[in-house]
């Protein structure tokens, strides 16, 4: 199978990590050339596109496909024979191990898929570097398994979409709290009782003319935090208290006064609110990503919009689960590929 020039840079890279057991970062010295200089899927997953809207799936002769003669990637079926049910995407090093039922596949990233929903994009191997090398070595392992899982989610005509982990949320609405709502304007509007207005036109132009390579001041995200926040509607100076208070708690994890626990009733009093600060923390994501920013955990987020997706909503308690719960208040954000 054919395939581009840039992933034969990654692949040589991770076959090093593979063959020495190394947890260094397998990746980190094609960092900028898989990521600011890529945005081309990878030839598996762009094929002849039909007339029609129906895509046949590149794992239409089988559950693997070949990205060269290092590495490959598996679609691992958990609904029996449903190939649009509950599935894993795996890359995995080219071996013939990956063969032998009785070993235990030697995973470096994965991509979950629920009919045409992607989620939980991770980087299996083991990181001891810094934030920069984890960043590059996300990219390069989970980008071409992406664009091979967009493809084969696509196959019933239906748009694919994503779910976000949206991690460090809640440290970043604390860090927020703590600096008297400096760095969101969603916080800073509840804390002064402020109802956010819409940027005026020289606002916008000034936007384009001074946005920088983080891109949180990107004048289309302004406009989308905004129009979020602007869904926040307080009838009452004891409405902002208790939005406030429930925000808070959330964040903090630390029981409202007068709470045993941060339980439903908090997190309902909360939802306007923190699905606002999520939305607001979902476009500091920048595409490449900059690991230098002091904002860590928006890495799924990144790898989707490199994939041309949009952040279209935010889904409140996507997550229950009690360790998800304390990073990111449950929340989640869902995309479309565009």
């Amino acid at each position: 199978m054919h395939h581009l020039l840039r992933y034969s840079h990654a692949t040589a890279a991770a076959e090093r990590l593979i063959s020495s057991g190394s947890s260094r970062s397998f990746l980190r010295n094609t960092y900028k050339r898989n990521i600011h200089a890529s945005h081309k899927t990878h030839q598996a997953a762009a094929g002849k596109r039909n007339k029609d809207l129906f895509t046949p799936s590149p794992f239409k002769r089988s559950d693997k496909i070949n990205i060269d003669d290092k590495f490959t990637v598996q679609r691992d079926l958990r609904e029996g024979d449903n190939t649009y049910g509950i599935r894993r995407y795996l890359l995995l090093p080219r071996t013939n191990d990956n063969d032998d039922p009785t070993l235990k596949p030697n995973i470096i990233a994965s991509i979950n898929a629920n009919k045409n929903i992607l989620f939980g994009a991770q980087l299996h191997a083991q990181q001891s570097g810094s934030d920069e090398d984890y960043i590059a070595d996300y990219f390069a392992a989970c980008e071409p398994l992406l664009d091979i899982a967009k493809e084969d989610a696509s196959i019933n005509g239906q748009q694919v979409q994503a779910l976000a982990a949206l991690n460090g949320l809640c440290s970043w609405v604390t860090e927020c709290l703590d600096r008297d709502g400096e760095g969101s304007e969603v916080l800073t509007s509840l804390l002064h009782g402020e109802q956010p207005n819409t940027l005026l036109d020289n606002d916008k132009e000034e936007q384009v003319e001074n946005r920088g390579a983080s891109g949180s001041s990107n004048r289309r995200a302004r406009q989308n935090v905004k129009s979020q926040s602007a869904k926040i509607i307080l009838n009452h100076e004891s409405d902002r208290i208790l939005m406030l208070d429930a925000i808070r708690a959330i964040a903090t994890g630390i029981p409202r006064p007068g709470h045993s626990v941060v339980g439903q009733g908090t997190y309902r009093d909360g939802a306007e609110g923190w699905k606002s600060l999520a939305w607001e923390y979902s476009n500091l994501a920048t595409v490449p990503v900059d690991a230098s920013n002091g904002v860590t955990g928006l890495e799924e987020v990144s790898l989707y919009k490199s994939r041309d997706g949009e952040v279209a909503k935010i889904e409140h308690l996507a997550s229950v689960k009690a360790g998800y719960l304390k990073i990111a208040g449950g929340a989640m954000a869902r995309m479309f590929f565009v």
